[in-house]
């Protein structure tokens, strides 16, 4: 199949055509959206049910993600009741005049708050950092308000806000014949960067599109100091639209589908969003679905990880999340994960003594010795004895 050299983001939000060089610096977007923003699907607050809130506890016993700080480098993460103050991390969409903390796309929000929020999260005492990156209603000159280029910026803004984990669930897919025409040498010092300084990225690993094929690059989820999620359909299967891992790359996996989280209007919950001015009953709604809301996960489960072993590196905090992963497909717990003892340890080398077993000296035989010879002695003398009284 035949495709343009466009890069698509997983969450549908469109970026800059590519070129044969780097990715374009963003332009100066609009301050306001250009197309309406989407609106939430408005539902009651979840009730969890029994095995779900059991789970809560027992994790929460553990680790809340308490002091630790997630960046969700996304469409922007509103202020909301849910949440604990969200940092403004940065505005990449409007810079001119920036807001970290406007989601016209209800994608941030709904990603922050299977992360960290209250009642539903998985790190509830996590501090989320806002960073917005793209949106699909705002115009630029390149089509789109996100670039590998902005990426870039948002990690550095992430990991200069004191981030200790970021979430990317608006992820780049670039045909794989195309990756050597790509200067990536800015988001790979940002990926360095982050590394060093001990922030875990999770990514997105893509949603199988016309524009995303399995085989593509994903930005940045394919990067060797990445965990890249993918989508499950159930604990037994992997979603059939999930991009699936490259070899090479780990492959883990959460939950694709959130039938709730939060909705970007500050308050109350969302099923998803529907395009403004649509009729609420017959109008099209886009779910919360797809790798993105996988990546969440995963991210929330880091965040307790970072919270119960804060002398952690970034590689180690990774490493825990690989090994406590569930073979095929590598579906990821957070308790199991929280509660796994490491696999790798050292064993001291072991000295076998062995010694002679002590022979004690046992008299029976003498014993049986000397009673033989008496018998004896007692035969000879009564033969002796006959003798004498025949004689």
């Amino acid at each position: 199949m035949t495709r343009t050299p466009k890069t698509t983001w997983a969450a549908g939000l469109l970026v800059c055509v590519l070129g044969a060089g780097a990715p374009a610096t963003p332009t100066a977007a609009a301050q306001g959206p250009d197309v309406a923003c989407t609106v939430p699907v408005g539902v009651a607050a979840p009730e969890l049910d029994d095995d779900a809130t059991d789970r809560r506890t027992r994790t929460h016993r553990i680790a809340t993600g308490a002091g630790v700080k997630v960046a969700v480098i996304d469409t922007g993460v509103a202020d909301h009741e849910q949440l604990r103050p969200v940092h403004h991390g940065g505005d990449f969409v409007a810079p001119d005049a920036p807001d970290a903390v406007f989601d016209c796309d209800g994608h941030g929000t709904a990603v922050a708050g299977l992360i960290a929020s209250h009642h539903l999260g998985v790190a509830p005492d996590a501090e989320i950092i806002s960073v917005r990156q793209t949106s699909a209603h705002y115009r630029t000159e390149d089509d789109g308000a996100g670039t590998l280029a902005s990426l870039a910026e948002a990690i550095h803004a992430a990991v200069h806000h004191g981030a200790d984990v970021i979430n990317v669930s608006v992820v780049a897919c670039v045909p794989a014949h195309l990756t050597e025409h790509l200067d990536t040498s800015g988001l790979d010092d940002a990926l360095a960067r982050a590394e060093d300084e001990g922030a875990v990225i999770v990514a997105a690993a893509g949603n199988a599109s016309e524009s995303c094929l399995p085989g593509d690059a994903v930005y940045p989820a394919h990067a060797p100091t990445v965990l890249a999620v993918g989508a499950r359909a159930d604990a037994h299967r992997m979603a059939d639209y999930s991009v699936p891992a490259p070899p090479g790359v780990v492959e883990l996996s959460a939950p694709g589908t959130a039938p709730v989280s939060l909705a970007a209007a500050g308050s109350g919950w969302a099923t998803g969003t529907r395009p403004a001015g649509e009729d609420p009953v017959r109008g099209s709604v886009t779910a919360f679905e797809g790798s993105s809301f996988a990546a969440p996960v995963v991210s929330g489960t880091v965040a307790l990880l970072a919270q119960r072993y804060p002398e952690d590196s970034a590689a180690v905090l990774r490493d825990r999340v690989i090994q406590a992963a569930r073979p095929a497909g590598g579906l990821v717990l957070p308790y199991e994960t929280l509660t796994h003892v490491s696999a790798q340890y050292e064993r001291g080398p072991r000295e076998l003594h062995i010694s002679a077993p002590h022979q004690e000296h046992d008299e029976a035989p003498a014993r049986t010795g000397w009673a033989l010879m008496a018998l004896a002695a007692v035969a000879v003398a009564a033969v002796f004895w006959v003798g004498l009284r025949r004689g």
